[in-house]
Protein backbone atom coordinates (compact mmCIF):
# COMPACT_ATOMS: atom_id res chain seq x y z
CA UNK A 1 0.00 0.00 0.00
CA UNK A 2 1.50 3.30 -1.05
CA UNK A 3 2.32 6.21 1.27
CA UNK A 4 0.13 9.21 1.41
CA UNK A 5 1.33 12.64 0.45
CA UNK A 6 1.43 13.71 4.10
CA UNK A 7 3.58 10.79 5.09
CA UNK A 8 5.97 11.52 2.25
CA UNK A 9 6.30 15.18 3.31
CA UNK A 10 6.86 14.18 6.95
CA UNK A 11 9.58 11.74 5.93
CA UNK A 12 11.30 14.40 3.84
CA UNK A 13 11.16 16.84 6.76
CA UNK A 14 12.68 14.28 9.13
CA UNK A 15 15.44 13.58 6.60
CA UNK A 16 16.29 17.28 6.39
CA UNK A 17 16.47 17.54 10.18
CA UNK A 18 18.72 14.49 10.35
CA UNK A 19 21.01 15.87 7.67
CA UNK A 20 21.14 19.24 9.43
CA UNK A 21 22.11 17.67 12.73
CA UNK A 22 24.83 15.71 11.02
CA UNK A 23 26.17 18.85 9.40
CA UNK A 24 26.20 20.70 12.75
CA UNK A 25 28.04 17.86 14.43
CA UNK A 26 30.56 17.70 11.63
CA UNK A 27 31.06 21.46 11.81
CA UNK A 28 31.60 21.32 15.59
CA UNK A 29 34.13 18.53 15.14
CA UNK A 30 35.99 20.54 12.51
CA UNK A 31 36.15 23.53 14.86
CA UNK A 32 37.46 21.41 17.76
CA UNK A 33 40.07 19.77 15.57
CA UNK A 34 41.15 23.14 14.21
CA UNK A 35 41.53 24.46 17.78
CA UNK A 36 43.58 21.43 18.81
CA UNK A 37 45.77 21.90 15.75
CA UNK A 38 46.39 25.54 16.63
CA UNK A 39 47.24 24.63 20.25
CA UNK A 40 49.65 21.97 19.05
CA UNK A 41 51.23 24.40 16.62
CA UNK A 42 51.75 26.94 19.42
CA UNK A 43 53.22 24.24 21.66
CA UNK A 44 55.49 23.05 18.90
CA UNK A 45 56.59 26.61 18.25
CA UNK A 46 57.38 27.17 21.94
CA UNK A 47 59.23 23.87 22.14
CA UNK A 48 61.27 24.72 19.06
CA UNK A 49 62.00 28.18 20.45
CA UNK A 50 63.25 26.64 23.72
CA UNK A 51 65.24 24.07 21.80
CA UNK A 52 66.77 26.74 19.60
CA UNK A 53 67.60 28.79 22.71
CA UNK A 54 69.22 25.80 24.39
CA UNK A 55 71.15 24.99 21.21
CA UNK A 56 72.34 28.58 21.08
CA UNK A 57 73.34 28.47 24.79
CA UNK A 58 75.27 25.26 24.37
CA UNK A 59 76.93 26.59 21.23
CA UNK A 60 77.90 29.77 23.06
CA UNK A 61 79.32 27.71 25.93
CA UNK A 62 81.30 25.54 23.55
CA UNK A 63 82.62 28.61 21.74
CA UNK A 64 83.71 30.23 25.02
CA UNK A 65 85.29 27.16 26.62
CA UNK A 66 88.83 27.82 25.43
CA UNK A 67 88.78 31.38 26.73
CA UNK A 68 87.35 30.16 30.04
CA UNK A 69 89.98 27.42 30.29
CA UNK A 70 92.82 29.87 29.64
CA UNK A 71 91.44 32.20 32.31
CA UNK A 72 91.34 29.38 34.84
CA UNK A 73 94.92 28.41 33.99
CA UNK A 74 96.09 32.01 34.49
CA UNK A 75 94.40 32.19 37.88
CA UNK A 76 96.11 28.95 38.84
CA UNK A 77 99.49 30.23 37.66
CA UNK A 78 99.17 33.37 39.77
CA UNK A 79 98.11 31.44 42.85
CA UNK A 80 94.61 32.92 42.95
CA UNK A 81 93.03 29.47 43.09
CA UNK A 82 94.20 25.99 44.00
CA UNK A 83 94.56 23.11 41.57
CA UNK A 84 91.44 21.48 43.00
CA UNK A 85 89.49 24.71 42.50
CA UNK A 86 90.69 24.96 38.90
CA UNK A 87 89.80 21.34 38.16
CA UNK A 88 86.37 21.78 39.73
CA UNK A 89 85.75 24.92 37.66
CA UNK A 90 86.50 23.12 34.38
CA UNK A 91 84.32 20.17 35.32
CA UNK A 92 81.52 22.49 36.39
CA UNK A 93 81.71 24.38 33.09
CA UNK A 94 81.55 21.10 31.17
CA UNK A 95 78.49 19.95 33.11
CA UNK A 96 76.77 23.30 32.56
CA UNK A 97 77.25 23.29 28.78
CA UNK A 98 77.20 19.51 28.19
CA UNK A 99 80.88 19.40 27.26
CA UNK A 100 83.49 16.79 28.09
CA UNK A 101 86.31 18.46 30.11
CA UNK A 102 88.47 15.32 30.22
CA UNK A 103 91.15 16.63 27.87
CA UNK A 104 91.14 20.07 29.44
CA UNK A 105 91.55 18.57 32.93
CA UNK A 106 94.36 16.36 31.68
CA UNK A 107 96.16 19.38 30.21
CA UNK A 108 95.56 21.31 33.44
CA UNK A 109 97.12 18.51 35.48
CA UNK A 110 100.17 18.48 33.22
CA UNK A 111 100.52 22.25 33.48
CA UNK A 112 100.26 22.13 37.26
CA UNK A 113 102.54 19.16 37.96
CA UNK A 114 105.22 20.06 35.41
CA UNK A 115 105.31 23.85 35.44
CA UNK A 116 103.45 25.40 38.36
CA UNK A 117 103.89 23.11 41.39
CA UNK A 118 107.69 22.69 41.10
CA UNK A 119 108.16 26.46 41.07
CA UNK A 120 105.88 26.93 44.03
CA UNK A 121 107.57 24.17 45.97
CA UNK A 122 110.99 25.69 45.26
CA UNK A 123 109.84 29.12 46.45
CA UNK A 124 108.24 27.60 49.55
CA UNK A 125 111.41 25.61 50.31
CA UNK A 126 113.58 28.71 50.00
CA UNK A 127 111.30 30.58 52.39
CA UNK A 128 111.23 27.65 54.84
CA UNK A 129 115.04 27.43 54.94
CA UNK A 130 115.34 31.19 55.42
CA UNK A 131 112.75 31.29 58.20
CA UNK A 132 113.92 28.14 59.98
CA UNK A 133 117.69 28.15 59.49
CA UNK A 134 118.37 31.73 58.45
CA UNK A 135 119.93 30.77 55.12
CA UNK A 136 119.14 29.71 51.57
CA UNK A 137 119.05 26.01 50.63
CA UNK A 138 122.03 24.62 48.75
CA UNK A 139 121.63 23.26 45.21
CA UNK A 140 121.72 19.73 46.58
CA UNK A 141 119.06 20.57 49.17
CA UNK A 142 116.86 22.11 46.47
CA UNK A 143 116.97 18.89 44.43
CA UNK A 144 116.33 16.74 47.49
CA UNK A 145 113.38 18.83 48.65
CA UNK A 146 111.88 18.85 45.13
CA UNK A 147 112.05 15.04 45.03
CA UNK A 148 110.44 14.74 48.46
CA UNK A 149 107.62 17.07 47.43
CA UNK A 150 107.14 15.13 44.20
CA UNK A 151 106.93 11.76 45.96
CA UNK A 152 104.50 13.14 48.55
CA UNK A 153 106.89 12.79 51.51
CA UNK A 154 106.24 16.46 52.21
CA UNK A 155 102.51 17.04 51.97
CA UNK A 156 102.94 20.80 52.27
CA UNK A 157 105.47 23.45 53.25
CA UNK A 158 104.60 23.08 56.95
CA UNK A 159 105.81 19.49 56.81
CA UNK A 160 109.15 20.76 55.48
CA UNK A 161 109.39 23.37 58.26
CA UNK A 162 108.66 20.73 60.88
CA UNK A 163 111.48 18.63 59.44
CA UNK A 164 113.93 21.53 59.47
CA UNK A 165 113.32 22.44 63.12
CA UNK A 166 114.09 18.84 64.08
CA UNK A 167 117.46 18.93 62.29
CA UNK A 168 120.75 19.05 64.19
CA UNK A 169 121.62 22.27 62.36
CA UNK A 170 118.58 23.99 63.77
CA UNK A 171 119.22 22.70 67.28
CA UNK A 172 122.90 23.72 67.15
CA UNK A 173 122.09 27.14 65.79
CA UNK A 174 119.09 27.86 67.93
CA UNK A 175 117.88 26.00 71.01
CA UNK A 176 117.34 22.36 71.84
CA UNK A 177 114.15 22.95 73.76
CA UNK A 178 111.95 25.46 75.52
CA UNK A 179 114.32 25.15 78.52
CA UNK A 180 117.07 26.82 76.47
CA UNK A 181 114.62 29.56 75.52
CA UNK A 182 113.81 30.03 79.19
CA UNK A 183 117.48 30.30 80.18
CA UNK A 184 118.12 32.67 77.27
CA UNK A 185 115.46 34.93 78.74
CA UNK A 186 116.71 34.60 82.31
CA UNK A 187 120.50 34.64 81.85
CA UNK A 188 121.23 35.67 78.27
CA UNK A 189 122.47 33.81 75.20
CA UNK A 190 124.70 30.77 75.43
CA UNK A 191 128.41 31.00 74.82
CA UNK A 192 129.72 29.26 71.70
CA UNK A 193 132.90 27.28 71.09
CA UNK A 194 135.47 27.80 68.34
CA UNK A 195 133.25 25.97 65.87
CA UNK A 196 130.33 28.23 66.65
CA UNK A 197 128.30 25.58 68.47
CA UNK A 198 126.40 26.44 71.62
CA UNK A 199 128.01 25.22 74.84
CA UNK A 200 125.10 25.66 77.25
CA UNK A 201 127.26 28.03 79.34
CA UNK A 202 126.00 31.49 80.20
CA UNK A 203 127.37 34.37 82.28
CA UNK A 204 125.55 36.99 84.34
CA UNK A 205 126.80 39.96 86.37
CA UNK A 206 125.69 40.49 89.96
CA UNK A 207 125.80 43.77 91.88
CA UNK A 208 126.83 42.87 95.47
CA UNK A 209 125.71 46.27 96.70
CA UNK A 210 122.12 45.10 96.33
CA UNK A 211 122.58 42.69 99.28
CA UNK A 212 121.84 44.00 102.81
CA UNK A 213 124.81 43.93 105.23
CA UNK A 214 125.27 43.68 108.99
CA UNK A 215 125.65 46.88 110.92
CA UNK A 216 129.00 47.51 112.55
CA UNK A 217 129.60 45.29 115.53
CA UNK A 218 126.75 42.88 114.79
CA UNK A 219 128.41 40.44 112.38
CA UNK A 220 130.21 38.53 115.15
CA UNK A 221 126.96 38.19 117.13
CA UNK A 222 125.22 36.42 114.22
CA UNK A 223 127.37 33.34 114.50
CA UNK A 224 127.41 32.68 110.75
CA UNK A 225 129.73 33.51 107.88
CA UNK A 226 128.10 35.28 104.90
CA UNK A 227 129.50 34.10 101.54
CA UNK A 228 131.45 36.66 99.57
CA UNK A 229 129.57 36.53 96.27
CA UNK A 230 131.58 37.31 93.17
CA UNK A 231 130.49 39.93 90.67
CA UNK A 232 130.10 37.39 87.82
CA UNK A 233 128.48 33.98 87.73
CA UNK A 234 129.23 31.53 84.92
CA UNK A 235 127.86 28.06 84.29
CA UNK A 236 124.97 26.05 82.96
CA UNK A 237 121.41 27.14 83.45
CA UNK A 238 121.03 24.76 86.38
CA UNK A 239 124.14 26.11 88.13
CA UNK A 240 123.02 29.70 87.62
CA UNK A 241 119.63 28.79 89.11
CA UNK A 242 121.44 27.46 92.19
CA UNK A 243 123.63 30.57 92.44
CA UNK A 244 120.60 32.85 92.24
CA UNK A 245 118.81 30.79 94.88
CA UNK A 246 121.82 31.13 97.20
CA UNK A 247 121.69 34.89 96.77
CA UNK A 248 117.96 34.94 97.48
CA UNK A 249 118.43 32.76 100.58
CA UNK A 250 121.24 35.03 101.84
CA UNK A 251 119.18 38.16 101.27
CA UNK A 252 116.23 36.58 103.07
CA UNK A 253 118.46 35.53 106.00
CA UNK A 254 120.00 38.96 106.34
CA UNK A 255 116.65 40.70 106.35
CA UNK A 256 115.29 38.15 108.82
CA UNK A 257 118.33 38.54 111.05
CA UNK A 258 117.93 42.31 110.96
CA UNK A 259 114.29 42.06 111.94
CA UNK A 260 115.11 39.53 114.68
CA UNK A 261 117.83 41.84 116.06
CA UNK A 262 115.46 44.79 115.96
CA UNK A 263 112.79 42.79 117.74
CA UNK A 264 115.37 41.78 120.38
CA UNK A 265 116.26 45.43 121.03
CA UNK A 266 112.57 46.30 121.26
CA UNK A 267 111.99 43.47 123.74
CA UNK A 268 114.98 44.60 125.86
CA UNK A 269 113.78 48.18 126.02
CA UNK A 270 110.26 47.01 126.80
CA UNK A 271 111.56 44.86 129.65
CA UNK A 272 113.60 47.77 130.98
CA UNK A 273 110.50 49.91 131.06
CA UNK A 274 108.56 47.13 132.79
CA UNK A 275 111.34 46.67 135.37
CA UNK A 276 111.61 50.40 136.02
CA UNK A 277 107.85 50.65 136.33
CA UNK A 278 107.75 47.83 138.84
CA UNK A 279 110.55 49.47 140.86
CA UNK A 280 108.73 52.81 140.85
CA UNK A 281 105.50 51.14 141.94
CA UNK A 282 107.36 49.40 144.79
CA UNK A 283 108.93 52.65 145.90
CA UNK A 284 105.58 54.40 145.87
CA UNK A 285 104.03 51.55 147.86
CA UNK A 286 106.86 51.64 150.40
CA UNK A 287 106.58 55.39 150.84
CA UNK A 288 102.83 55.09 151.29
CA UNK A 289 103.26 52.50 154.01
CA UNK A 290 105.78 54.73 155.77
CA UNK A 291 103.36 57.64 155.74
CA UNK A 292 100.56 55.44 157.05
CA UNK A 293 102.76 54.24 159.95
CA UNK A 294 103.83 57.78 160.75
CA UNK A 295 100.27 59.04 160.80
CA UNK A 296 99.19 56.09 162.92
CA UNK A 297 101.78 57.02 165.60
CA UNK A 298 100.02 60.29 166.34
CA UNK A 299 97.09 60.41 168.74
CA UNK A 300 94.41 62.99 168.13
CA UNK A 301 92.37 62.33 171.35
Amino acid sequence: MGQSAAEILLGLAQLDVSRGATNVANRRLDIEQDEKRKIQERSDAQTKKAEDKEIARLASGAAGFDAYRLGIEEELKHGLITYEDAKGALEGYGAKFELSPVEAVRNLNTLYTKNIRPGRNAAAAAAAYQESLGRKPTDEEKINVADLFETGYYKDVQALKDSLVQSSEYKDKFNNSYIDNYYDTMYGKQQTDAAGKKTGIRSITFDKSLLPTYAKGTLDKAGVTIPDFQGTFTGTGGKLDEDMQNIRDTRKYLYSAGLTNLQGDIDKETQKLKNKGATDVAKIGSTGDMYKALIGSFSFN
